[in-house]
């Protein structure tokens, strides 16, 4: 959500007239982990409280949110940039720089998603010189392919012999939200490389692990969101125009009449990033 602040209720002290994000994740404030920054990990609020969920959401003409949780867009960074620099930049960069992403030579990314070319649009931000993508053909591989990424269409390529002809990937990232292709990136990753576990997986699953991949050293790493307190350099960032490309992942804006019209574009997999303005 970003949108501009109209009122403040009591006690609360927002800056009228500035348009700011709204961080999804509630937090406290004051545990162990909020203290240290790591809003995502609070203790004592759990993601049930999230706006979106416990919380009305952004698809109305004003909403309700804590004031701790409003992010200060800054010149240089209009609002769709704002909406972008959340799930769809904000979340893959957290992760990126969890698996220590700008060190890499090689990187594959499992799934091209708004997600996953996020993913891509990072990597290619921060220099990875050879990023490989997954998917099915038609339109997402495709602008995974226009952000510089190495297309692997599946349906004809299997990625673990793909990758195996180059050694292997020194990051690799699940993006699908599926286990086979976490298990995918386990096999494809090198000896003391990273795996990095985006995508939003099923409330409990299983994964196998074959021998090839025990028999080499690599980490697995699990984050969602980010924490807030990463807001500000990716601002800063985004005003220097160091996202290439992101202008892109926005395909469509609709008005929220055709808030019905909007969903289906969404779900046709003709599309990336769609939104909705209540007012021009």
């Amino acid at each position: 959500i970003v949108g501009t602040v109209v009122a403040n209720g009591p006690g609360a002290n927002a800056a009228l007239g500035r348009k700011a994000a709204v961080y999804l994740t509630r937090f406290c404030g004051e545990c162990e982990m909020c203290r240290n920054g790591l809003t995502t990990l609070c203790t004592n609020v759990t993601s049930k409280e999230n706006i979106g969920w416990a919380w009305p959401g952004g698809f109305a003409e004003q909403v309700v949110c804590p004031e701790e949780n409003l992010m200060y867009l800054e010149p240089g960074v209009d609002a769709k940039l704002g909406v972008l620099l959340l799930d769809t930049l904000g979340t893959p960069f957290h992760g990126l720089r969890v698996v220590k992403a700008a060190e890499a030579q090689t990187a594959f990314v499992a799934g091209c998603g708004a997600v996953g070319l996020g993913v891509i649009c990072v990597l290619k931000s921060l220099g990875v010189p050879r990023v490989y993508a997954s998917d099915r053909p038609g339109y997402r591989l495709n602008e995974a392919a226009k952000f510089g990424a190495i297309p692997i269409d599946i349906t004809k390529e299997n990625p673990v012999d793909v990758l195996a002809a180059i050694g292997g990937v020194d990051v690799a990232v699940e993006a699908a939200g599926i286990p086979p292709t976490l298990q995918t990136c386990m096999r494809v990753v090198k000896g003391n490389g990273r795996v990095l576990a985006l995508g939003e997986q099923p409330e409990t699953f299983e994964l196998t692990v074959d021998l090839p991949s025990r028999l080499k050293d690599f980490s697995v790493h699990r984050t969602w969101y980010f924490p807030i307190c990463e807001w500000k350099e990716n601002l800063q960032l985004a005003a220097k125009g160091f996202f290439k490309g992101s202008d892109r992942l926005i395909t469509n804006v609709f008005p929220l009449e055709k808030m019905q019209e909007a969903a289906d574009v969404f779900y046709s997999g003709q599309a990336i990033k769609v939104l909705v303005t209540p007012r021009d």
